[in-house]
């Protein structure tokens, strides 16, 4: 009996013996998994740790992209020009010989080289790229004036303020200005001065713009007014002023928020596309664009100068030799310069002084260039018809994007445009 007890008693300390083991054995594999997992998560964190130092001491800014034609080009139905008809408007006066007047506004005709400019995103100036401080601007019309550009017309009312000026060739080689005002709001613009059959290829792609000019001859007016646009022209309307500063014939100006005010009681004009692609600081220059300081435009009476001021980056612009200023004495500094080359026509009109009255070719394609941020970069200019809008490329099809801010478009004779 005491045998059989010993027995018991030594089995159930073996048991004990053993359970203690077991549980020592698990108490050692659990710490040993704790410090296992304690010591992959202190490696993961300094391994964290040291990848970010390295990002620290390694980090560069991310290259500039370049820019990109954001899909292919779209395909027109087009009919070129094989011929140029003269045909009568009035009866006894001069057949008109020009293109642009006998051209239905959508006729294509040439092919588009690339998408044309996307829509501004809210809050963004179609016209110059720069934020808008009143987001309903970007809904109104562009003001589209003819401006003097003579000794007598300058200094000009308010050109600074514009959001794109074209430089257009007149009878005698002079040249005159097309003044797109929308972003900003002047208290005056002009001289106002005629308009030509010339600027029916600027005025009807900008979708309906309010035109401000002070007449034409009856056979150029006949021919400009039935394209799309809002006629405040001075013959149509009042609301224009002489100035008593200022020469006779080079003394007309008029309000552009009175215009605006006009434009909105009639329920009539569009909203501006976007004409130009624009740069941020995310996108380099094509890789053709080489430094460019100087360019020199020769009109046949008038020599154009720009000079890049890299301080401030803009082109200081200089008209026979003078800087040019507005009427408050502020110098025109447009950030790009855009140049076409385009031919011209003769109208078989001629002025009052006799001189043959051309009509430059904004509409087709041809060479030009793009100066923006101090570089100059050749061009391909686009536009297939008189309502779109141009495109400017490279020779592989990728539009050129500007610096946001003012430009000024000077379209100009073959190989009259030089740089350095």
């Amino acid at each position: 009996m005491r045998c059989r007890l010993l027995l018991i008693l030594f089995i159930v300390f073996a048991l004990l013996a053993t359970a203690c083991g077991g549980g020592d054995e698990a108490a050692d594999v659990a710490p040993s998994d704790d410090t296992e997992t304690s010591d992959v998560v202190a490696q993961d964190d300094a391994g964290s740790s040291d990848d970010t130092d390295d990002v620290a001491t390694t980090t560069t800014e991310a290259p500039l992209v370049p820019p990109t034609t954001r899909g292919p080009a779209p395909i027109l139905d087009v009919e070129p020009v094989t011929s140029i008809n003269a045909v009568t408007i009035i009866s006894g006066e001069p057949a008109y010989r020009g293109l642009l007047g006998q051209l239905d506004p959508q006729r294509n005709i040439v092919q588009a080289a690339a998408l044309p400019p996307a829509a501004a995103a809210p809050g963004v100036a179609p016209l110059t790229g720069l934020p808008l401080t009143d987001l309903s601007i970007a809904e109104r019309p562009a003001v589209v004036a003819k401006i003097d550009n003579t000794d007598k017309g300058r200094p000009q009312a308010a050109l600074t303020q514009a959001d794109i000026v074209y430089v257009t060739q007149i009878e005698g080689g002079s040249t005159r200005l097309v003044a797109v005002f929308h972003s900003q709001t002047p208290e005056e613009i002009g001289p106002v001065r005629s308009g030509r059959t010339t600027d029916i290829a600027i005025f009807r792609g900008y979708n309906n713009p309010i035109f401000v000019w002070s007449g034409a001859n009856v056979v150029t007016a006949r021919i400009i007014r039935p394209y799309l646009m809002v006629d405040l022209g001075a013959g149509t309307r009042s609301e224009y002023r002489r100035h008593p500063d200022r020469p006779g014939s080079y003394d007309l100006m008029t309000d552009p928020t009175v215009m605006w005010e006009i434009a909105e009681s009639l329920e009539d004009g569009g909203a501006p596309p976007v004409q130009f692609e624009y740069r941020d600081e995310t996108i380099a220059h094509p890789a053709t664009a080489v430094p460019a300081g100087e360019i020199r435009i020769e009109y046949p009476a008038a020599t154009v100068e720009y000079f890049w001021d890299i301080e401030i980056g803009v082109y200081r612009r200089s008209q026979n030799g003078t800087p040019h200023v507005d009427a408050d004495d502020l110098e025109v500094r447009p950030v790009n310069v855009v140049v076409a080359e385009v031919g011209s026509i003769n109208t078989g009109m001629t002025d009052t002084a006799g001189s043959s009255v051309g009509e430059q070719q904004f509409i087709g394609s041809g060479r030009g260039w793009v100066f923006t941020d101090g570089q100059v970069i050749e061009v391909t200019w686009t536009k297939p018809s008189l309502a779109s809008v141009p495109t400017w490329t490279t020779a592989d099809g990728v539009p050129v994007p500007l610096t946001p801010g003012q430009t000024w478009v000077e379209l100009a004779p073959a190989g009259a445009t030089s740089y350095g």
